[in-house]
């Protein structure tokens, strides 16, 4: 007999808001996290990098006042405070998801989940002993956690992991970041501006795979610019740990000592040991493999978020459990659009992004319109003082559909929110241009931008991205 309509396995970003969707539409729901509500994005992800990332920003104007006509002497970062902030935010936000369990209803069961069947997982926690619990939907949500380096294994005091990064009290000297990527470049930029001196290498030529190329250019610009130390193309081939902190050789044989180091090389699925190889899914690499409507290849059965090995981001992880549910529920055309998913890259300058890139497009044969408008050509840009950047329209050639925005500059994470519903919708680039966007906002960029595909640009100079 089912006790629950819907069980599911993980309360991260994905795991909580599908379980909220199902008892809001009626089901009886159980949700069962071994660790923290909110996972690793609210824990130790997404919101404290933000709050810490919103202290770097801050203290870094601050010491640039003098370009406003302000006076601010000698500012100082306390690191130890900056962590009070952040953790104070973190558990206010944790124990709002609580509280919205408890409005609807959601059964939530603290303790580690092993699944016995298509519709079972038992469930072992300290206070509640063994259970078993079963339903007639069962959602995989056990998300990823970091990825360890054999060349650096974490001791978490000279080589940490992202996690651990976010416990330090003092602001290290120096920091070696090993992998780069979203996190690397976050946490270059971040800690930076606190004013540790940052060295980054990785395998890649690029900081952040995957990127439009225009933008990863001028990523690394801004890298430079705020003194980051970059090894592209230049992995750590040895390490040792020294009195003083840790001791790197890169492959070109270039010695560097810094007093920590980060090792950001990517995340692993949370797959094995949950009983998941029981149900004979299809894993692959320990991903678990789902359509388009998060099914697996077992029936009844869904997988949301990083666990899927889809996009390794929080927003995605909801969407996908919304759709999990709404499917389950019989709605056969809830599905998920991968090429309208939003990224949003908390650097100095901000990243953001929707849909296909110019390369995308060469590798898929889809002929496309692209053009752009430099942040620097804008008034706001300079009123604001952040003129770096640019943002990139792409369209289809044939009916000059929007199918790409991609943003590097000031408030490029808000910017994005009306670019995704311009490709979710399918907008032109003549109903684009037919919006009226306030003066002075950063948002008359993408405007300029939509008129620079059309040949039609007010405002655009020969200035460079």
């Amino acid at each position: 007999m089912y006790q629950y309509d819907t069980v599911i396995l993980g309360a991260g970003p994905g795991g909580y808001v599908a379980a909220i969707r199902a008892a809001q539409v009626g089901a009886k729901v159980c949700i069962v996290e071994k660790e923290l509500v909110g996972g690793t994005c609210l824990n130790w992800g997404c919101i404290p990098t933000k709050a810490m990332y919103k202290s770097a920003v801050l203290f870094e104007q601050m010491r640039q006042a003098e370009t406003f006509g302000l006076s601010c002497d000698r500012p100082l970062a306390h690191l130890d405070k900056i962590v009070s902030r952040n953790q104070r935010i973190v558990a206010e936000l944790r124990e709002g998801v609580e509280r919205l369990f408890n409005k609807h209803k959601v059964n939530l069961i603290m303790g580690e989940g092993y699944v016995k069947g298509p519709g079972e997982v038992e469930v072992i926690s300290t206070n509640q002993g063994k259970q078993t619990i079963r339903g007639k939907q069962l959602i995989i949500a056990t998300g990823s956690q970091p990825l360890a380096l054999d060349l650096l294994p974490w001791d978490h005091q000279k080589v940490l992991n992202t996690r651990s990064m976010l416990e330090l009290k003092e602001i290290p000297k120096s920091l070696f970041i090993v992998g780069g990527g979203v996190s690397g470049c976050e946490f270059a930029l971040l800690f930076g501006a606190l004013g540790t001196t940052i060295h980054l290498a990785k395998r890649s030529k690029e900081p952040i795979k995957g990127l439009d190329r225009d933008v990863n250019k001028i990523l690394i610009r801004a890298l430079k610019k705020r003194k980051v130390k970059l090894h592209l193309g230049d992995p750590p081939e040895a390490a040792v740990h020294t009195e003083s902190g840790v001791k790197l050789t890169l492959q070109s044989g270039k010695q560097i000592e810094t007093e920590m180091a980060l090792v950001t090389v990517g995340r692993s699925p949370v797959s094995r040991g949950i009983g998941l190889n029981q149900l004979g899914l299809d894993l692959k690499n320990g991903y678990v493999q789902v359509n388009k409507h998060c099914q697996t290849t077992m029936e009844r059965v869904y997988a949301i978020g990083d666990v899927t090995g889809k996009q390794e981001l929080a927003h995605f992880a909801s969407h996908q459990g919304i759709v999990a549910v709404e499917h389950g529920l019989g709605q056969q055309e809830a599905a998920v659009d991968e090429d309208a998913v939003p990224i949003a890259i908390f650097t100095s300058p901000e990243i953001a992004s929707v849909g296909l890139s110019a390369q995308q497009c060469e590798e898929r044969s889809i002929g496309y319109l692209e053009g752009s408008f430099p942040f620097r050509a804008l008034g706001k840009s300079h009123a604001i003082g952040e003129i770096d950047g640019f943002v990139k329209v792409i369209a289809k050639k044939k009916d000059e559909r929007i199918i790409g925005i991609h943003i590097i500059g000031p408030d490029a994470s808000t910017l994005i929110a009306a670019c995704s519903v311009a490709i979710t919708k399918g907008v032109t680039l003549q109903e684009m241009s037919k919006t009226i966007q306030a003066h002075p906002t950063v948002a008359e960029a993408l405007w300029e931008a939509v008129e620079d595909v059309r040949g039609l640009s007010i405002h655009k100079l020969d200035l460079g991205l």
